[in-house]
């Protein structure tokens, strides 16, 4: 027989027998008159075993999704525990003859090499003429022709290639499988599908378990123990689900083999393992193309379908087999958790963002330290630029004095002495009429005026008064100056618990009253003006305020005067600031330190 009869039931368990799997996918029509035609499902082995579930639920799920589902009958011919009888196939069609006879079956489906041959031999048993859609793992052992067949490709060369990638060693495999005739046929299908790819065979077969455990136990180096069934033992002992496949894993002294899907968890190392849903849903699909009348074909399941590359991390490590001789695209499970391997995606975009993060941290750190570097060369040159602004202001403080006294000193004097020669020159000349004598006079006043002029420029370019009588006196005489000269009421106001300040605090002070004053005088068109002075909070504090048109400074740029005042004031770690609005008047405000900084 071929090896699709042979390996069709061998895949492993995995899911619980269910009591209604006999039952009929959908009920019956009413008085037991079917609706339609149904289909007759005919499984070749034990209800219980997980792969025969597993067929059976894929094919009633790809069923159930047609429009008009149709009725489903699912029979169990169970060939591993009561084939062995000859006249059980008999029995067996002559019985659901008897069971359907009342029924309208349209279409059968049935999987595994003996049940074909019992409908073959006897022109479709109970249905005659029926369509037939046939299941089996690799090419048919028998003339299939006349019914549509669900081929599953043959995944035992891909598991022997995969045996000999993980353990390049392998010479020999021992096939190990029961010994019901059903599964003794299994083996020799195997075993011919073996020798065709070049490999030695060791049997394991036909034995009792005991025997079988001895046998995995003592294995020769480089031979493989292959599981193929073992349902039935030389002692007639029936074993269910995975009971023989985990005591036969644990005294194998090579690492374990098998195709069945669950038995990876129990001591298999895997490869590539079964699964029977997806020849129930290509068989499914098939039974309603007949039932509908389409004509016969053949379907191919791919191994990549039913038989994916799956693997027990347990057993991997157990044997030392890498997981880098994995093929491509393989499964691992029982994996210990791994942080790397479970959460790569994670881990790698965690360690992406922790880059960034120290990346943009140094990058703000070089930023930092620039700043910082560029804030000190700030901070140099703004203390250069103080010290510039001290040396010019002392500069031209000396330059002042220095213009003064040439004027007072020198300029000053010859011209009072123009103006007493002229004096005397207009008392001597003769002149009766008057008129040369009257020229001399007016010279003489012109002379004098200019005098006084020059009195008064030395006086705004180095005030005596201040010099020699002190802060409070210089800016009395201020306010007479422009009393005398503008009209405007201009006064002083000293609080209580005045004290005279360093000279240098002086000057700064009196330089501000003066050029506020004299913008009074020239732009304010005032009425008065007053400076106040007193001591506030540890400060020397002056205000000079006028009661004149005053104006925004959003629309006027600080002039030349008021820029050179503010300099001279910050110089001495003080502040100044402007109050002035349309038509309400302008103050000054100067605040120093109460001891002032001298030295400028």
């Amino acid at each position: 027989m071929h090896t699709g009869a042979a390996l069709l039931l061998a895949a492993a368990a995995g899911f619980t027998a269910r009591p209604d799997d006999r039952m009929p996918a959908t009920a019956p029509g009413a008085a037991g008159v079917e609706p339609s035609p149904a289909i007759l499902m005919i499984s070749t082995d034990d209800p219980g075993r997980p792969h025969v579930q597993e067929l059976v639920q894929g094919f009633l799920a790809a069923v159930s999704e047609a429009a008009v589902p149709p009725t489903v009958y699912v029979e169990y011919f169970d060939q591993v525990r009561f084939g062995d009888r000859p006249a059980y196939g008999t029995e067996f069609l002559e019985w659901l003859g008897r069971k359907y006879r009342d029924r309208s079956i349209g279409v059968i489906v049935a999987t595994g090499d003996l049940m074909l041959e019992l409908l073959a031999e006897r022109g479709g048993g109970p249905w005659p003429g029926v369509p037939l859609v046939f299941g089996t793992l690799g090419k048919p052992g028998v003339d299939a022709r006349g019914a549509s067949s669900v081929v599953m490709e043959n995944p035992l060369p891909l598991a022997f290639q995969t045996i000999r990638a993980l353990l390049p060693g392998t010479r020999r495999i021992a096939f190990i499988s029961g010994s019901s005739a059903a599964e003794m046929k299994r083996d020799t299908a195997a075993v011919a599908l073996v020798r065709e790819a070049g490999v030695d065979v060791l049997h394991v077969s036909g034995l009792s378990i005991d025997e079988v455990l001895v046998r995995v136990g003592a294995l020769p180096e480089g031979t493989i123990p292959y599981l193929i069934t073992f349902q039935v033992d030389a002692a007639r002992r029936t074993f269910t689900g995975h009971q023989a496949c985990e005591r036969i894993a644990a005294a194998a002294n090579r690492p374990m083999f098998s195709m069945g899907r669950d038995d990876v968890g129990r001591g298999m190392v895997g490869g590539p393992v079964m699964t029977l849903v997806p020849l129930g849903r290509a068989l499914a699909g098939e039974a309603r193309r007949r039932l509908a009348g389409e004509p016969v074909r053949t379907v191919t399941v791919t191994a990549a379908e039913h038989s994916p590359l799956t693997f027990d991390a347990r057993q991997l490590e157990r044997w030392g087999i890498p997981e880098s001789r994995l093929p491509a695209a393989s499964t691992v499970l029982f994996r210990s958790p791994s942080l790397w391997r479970d959460n790569r995606g994670a881990v790698l975009a965690a360690l992406a963002i922790g880059a960034a993060q120290t990346l943009l941290i140094a990058l703000i750190l070089l930023e930092r330290q620039r700043r910082a570097r560029t804030q000190a060369a700030l901070a140099t040159s703004y203390r250069q630029l103080q010290d510039l602004a001290g040396r010019l202001v002392t500069a031209e403080e000396a330059e002042r004095t220095r213009i003064a006294r040439d004027l007072h000193d020198d300029i000053g004097q010859r011209v009072a002495s123009l103006s007493i020669a002229l004096s005397g020159l207009r008392r001597t000349l003769p002149d009766p009429e008057g008129s040369v004598r009257e020229e001399v006079a007016s010279l003489q006043r012109q002379a004098s005026a200019v005098s006084a002029d020059l009195r008064q420029l030395s006086h705004d370019l180095h005030p005596g008064a201040l010099e020699h009588l002190g802060l409070l006196e210089a800016l009395r005489g201020r306010c007479d100056d422009v009393r005398a000269q503008t009209g405007i009421e201009a006064r002083l106001e000293v609080a209580e618990g005045w004290s005279d300040v360093p000279d240098a605090a002086g000057l700064c002070l009196y330089r501000v009253a003066q050029e506020a004053l004299r913008n009074v005088a020239q732009h304010a068109q005032a009425r008065s003006a007053c400076i106040s002075l007193e001591r506030r909070d540890g400060s020397v504090w002056m205000r000079v305020s006028d009661d004149g048109r005053g104006f925004e400074r959003a629309a006027r740029s600080p002039g030349l005067g008021l820029v050179s005042l503010g300099e001279r004031v910050r110089l001495l770690g003080g502040t100044l600031d402007l109050r002035t609005a349309e038509a309400a008047g302008t103050t000054l405000v100067v605040t120093l330190p109460a001891g002032g900084r001298h030295g400028t």
